[in-house]
């Protein structure tokens, strides 16, 4: 089977990390990998999707509601690390999705880079604890 349009245009491979905007100004960005072809040359992209959690789709299914992409990060790490890194998929499989301590970002950095953060969080959180901040050096006024 041939490879998906998208997959093609960017040239994709194992590991590689998309990213797309899931708001109308790009405040905040869906993080996806691509993992490769299935023994039926199906192109399988995983992701951490609210209301599904951790899981593997088709790129057929997952490109169906992808307007744009922001940026594609290229996978640095060597073949035998693309092996672990699907490993590391196949295991968080299924794995809840949580908007603050396991979302979409968290995830695909877990399986990079080994730990699970997010910039979108975290600079939500510090802008809410400026606020606050603000609010009660208002307040202490």
């Amino acid at each position: 089977m041939s490879r998906h349009p998208v997959i093609a245009r960017y040239g994709l491979e194992p590991g590689d990390r998309i990213i797309e905007p899931k708001s109308g100004w790009n405040i905040i960005q869906h993080h996806s990998i691509y993992l490769g072809q299935d023994q039926y040359g199906h192109d399988l992209i995983t992701e951490n999707n609210a209301g599904y959690g951790v899981r593997i789709v088709t790129a057929n299914e997952y490109f169906k509601t992808v307007s744009r992409i922001n940026k594609i990060e290229k996978f640095k790490g060597s073949n035998l690390d693309r092996k672990a890194m699907v490993q590391n998929v196949l295991r968080s499989v299924g794995r809840p999705y949580d908007l603050i301590s396991y979302n979409c970002e968290h995830f695909a950095n877990e399986i990079l880079t080994g730990h699970s953060t997010s910039t979108q969080v975290q600079g939500v959180l510090g802008i809410g604890i400026l606020l606050l901040v603000g609010l009660f050096v208002a307040n202490a006024d």
